[in-house]
């Protein structure tokens, strides 16, 4: 039986083997020693990730794993082997450069009726990772997306805050939550399988009494998509995700109208790529296409959420 520890720190690492060695550097490098801490690892792909931070980083407990768990499943079985008060779900194209995550954890033991406590997180050039400033989708704010408008909706702290706040939710790439909230969850609910499982569970906390804060003080960089930002595959599964909240929480004719506007979104950005990239010459706008195209033309793929393995 292991003795309990202050944090467990959860990663679930999909063809990360580029990425886990700045990511565990910055972990141990940063990390204040009044946070007593594990780290718990996952690999669900198979490429080299699990020997680079055996022969790195031997303080890792690596738990063995055959299939690709998906995001949400992967923490939850970590979850099962970890032992600390709290659990850090961190993201394996996550740097860590000063003490983020002892600001985490001292924010979530002085605010003991927070379920989930996050911090900002930043793109390489120092701008908000759009992660970090997730809404709870309406079909108000789905409209100003679709319409490029999204850029003014903004569920996390204003940029200029210097304490800790309540927010819409939180990134799953740096979220701190309670053992005791986590447990009375569950975890994350596995019939999602990527993206927006993070939004469903801080949905779930607040219904459970928990507040979800953010602190401007804990900031890390993350490296949106591990390079695969416009992937047509990260793309789909973001719509899938979508589709998947809405029909948990919405009723019919909201489901259909949200899934008309996620069309509408991607339409959008189809038809502006292909002007660019034909008129222009524009990579960008042929990567949009690319991207955005098989939401456009293969509704059947996303409209109905998460119903087949991945």
């Amino acid at each position: 039986m292991r003795a309990m520890v202050d944090l467990s720190i959860l990663i679930v690492c999909y063809k990360a083997k580029d990425l886990i060695d700045d990511c565990l550097s910055g972990v141990y490098k940063y990390t204040s020693s009044e946070c007593n801490y594990e780290v718990l690892l996952v690999d669900c792909s198979n490429d080299g990730t699990v020997d680079l931070v055996r022969e790195k980083y031997p303080q890792v407990r690596i738990i063995e794993n055959s299939e690709n768990l998906g995001y949400g499943k992967g923490n939850n079985f970590l979850a099962e082997h970890a032992v600390g008060n709290y659990i850090l779900l961190l993201n394996p194209d996550v740097i860590v450069s000063d003490d983020a995550i002892g600001e985490l954890y001292r924010t979530a033991v002085a605010h003991p009726e927070a379920g989930a406590v996050g911090g900002v997180t930043r793109l390489r050039d120092g701008s908000y990772d759009p992660g970090c400033r997730q809404y709870v989708p309406t079909l108000f704010r789905l409209t100003a997306g679709a319409l490029g408008g999204g850029r003014f909706l903004n569920g996390a702290l204003p940029e200029g805050a210097t304490e800790a706040g309540e927010v819409d939710t939180l990134t799953g790439a740096f979220m701190l939550v309670r053992r005791d909230a986590w447990n009375q969850l569950q975890g994350f609910d596995t019939s999602f399988f990527m993206y927006s499982e993070e939004l469903d569970l801080c949905q779930r906390l607040k219904k459970q009494g928990w507040s979800v804060l953010m602190t401007p003080r804990a900031q890390i960089i993350h490296l949106v998509g591990g390079g695969q930002k416009q992937s047509p595959r990260r793309i789909l599964l973001i719509a899938q995700s979508r589709m998947h909240f809405f029909r948990k929480y919405w009723n019919r004719p909201q489901v259909v109208l949200g899934g008309a506007l996620v069309w509408l979104h991607a339409f959008i950005r189809v038809a502006g790529g292909t002007v660019a990239s034909t008129l222009l010459r524009s990579s960008r706008g042929k990567d949009l296409t690319q991207a955005y195209g098989p939401i456009v033309f293969q509704p059947g793929s996303w409209w109905g959420g998460y119903q087949r393995e991945h």
